[in-house]
C-alpha cells in the first residue's frame, strides 16, 4: 500500500528541497537548465502574462521552484505580505539576475566543505560573473535577461533546442527527486519489510540516481533501515518441502569417500 506522501499530487518543489534530498550539489548543466528556465520565466512576467502582484522574490534556493514539466517559478510578496510562487516583476532586471547568481552559486557549492572551492568551467564562471557584475563587460553596461538567455542557448551546440533541453534537464531534476522521496517515505512506513525488499529499493535507487549522487543516496538508506525498519525472516511458503537433490559428486570425491570409510580391498603385489 501506497503512503499518503505518494498519493498527494505535487507539482513543483522548491530547489532547496533538492538539495537537502539529495545532499549533493547541483551539476553544471542544471545549473545552465535552472538559469535559463528562470530567466525565461522572469521574461514573461515582464510581459504581464500573469496577473500582477507586488514583486518576485528571489533570496536563497527555497525562493526558486522547479515544477514538473521542467518550468520555473519564484516566490512572489503580495502587497498583503503573502507569499505566492508566481507574479509580476517591478524590481530591476539587472538586481533579480544578481540574486539569481547567487541562489545557482549556493546551489552549485551545496555540501562542499566550506575549505574547498569548487572549480567551474570557463563559460559558466564567466556568466556567473556576468550576472553578479564582477567584470568590467558588465560594469559597463547593463545586464539584461536576453543577454543572460542568449549567453545560455550559446552554450549548446544547437542553440534552437535550448528550450527544449534545458526543459528536459530540469523535468528529469524533479523526477529523480521524486522518485527517491517516494523510495524513502516507502521504508519510513513499512513496519516490517524483507531483506530482498530492501536489497531491491537498493538496486532501484541506483538505478535512478546513477551518474548524480551514488555516494549520498545509500547511507541514507542505511540510516532509515537502522532507526525505524524491522527486518525479519522470510517464512517457508510451501509446507510440504521435498527433499533436496543429491548433488552429483565427482569422481575424486566418490574415492576420497570410500578411502575414508574403508570401502576397499588390498591385493598382494608379487614381486
Amino acid at each position: 500500500m501506497e503512503s499518503p506522501w505518494c498519493e498527494q499530487n505535487i507539482s513543483k518543489v522548491s530547489l532547496a528541497e533538492i538539495l537537502k534530498c539529495f545532499e549533493h550539489p547541483i551539476s553544471e548543466e542544471q545549473a545552465w537548465a535552472i538559469c535559463f528556465q528562470c530567466c525565461c520565466k522572469m521574461e514573461q512576467l515582464v510581459q504581464g502574462l500573469f496577473p500582477p502582484f507586488h514583486s518576485v522574490l528571489i533570496k536563497g534556493p527555497g525562493s526558486i521552484f522547479i515544477h514538473a514539466d521542467g518550468t520555473a517559478s519564484f516566490k512572489v510578496c503580495h502587497k498583503s505580505g503573502e507569499s505566492l510562487d508566481v507574479g509580476s516583476i517591478q524590481q530591476p532586471e539587472d538586481k533579480l539576475l544578481e540574486c539569481l547568481a547567487v541562489v545557482i552559486y549556493e546551489a552549485l557549492d551545496w555540501g562542499i566543505d566550506s575549505n574547498l572551492e569548487r572549480e567551474l568551467s570557463d563559460p559558466l564562471e564567466k556568466l556567473l560573473c556576468l550576472m553578479l557584475k564582477l567584470d568590467e563587460e558588465a560594469v559597463e553596461q547593463v545586464v539584461t535577461l536576453q543577454d543572460v538567455i542568449k549567453a545560455c542557448e550559446e552554450h549548446l551546440s544547437r542553440p534552437s533546442e535550448a528550450t527544449s533541453h534545458y526543459g528536459i534537464t530540469c523535468r528529469s531534476l524533479f523526477t529523480k527527486y521524486m522518485e527517491l522521496q517516494k523510495l524513502v517515505t516507502f521504508i519510513q512506513t513499512s513496519k516490517e519489510v524483507r531483506l530482498g525488499s530492501c536489497l531491491r529499493c537498493y538496486s532501484h535507487c541506483l538505478l535512478v540516481y546513477t551518474g548524480f549522487s551514488q555516494a549520498s543516496c545509500w547511507p541514507n538508506i542505511i540510516h532509515e533501515l537502522r532507526g525505524g525498519v524491522k527486518l525479519r525472516r522470510v517464512t517457508e511458503q510451501p509446507q510440504h518441502r521435498m527433499p533436496p537433490k543429491e548433488r552429483i559428486r565427482s569422481p575424486y570425491e566418490l574415492l576420497l569417500d570410500d578411502i575414508r570409510h574403508k570401502r576397499y580391498t588390498l591385493r598382494k603385489v608379487s614381486d
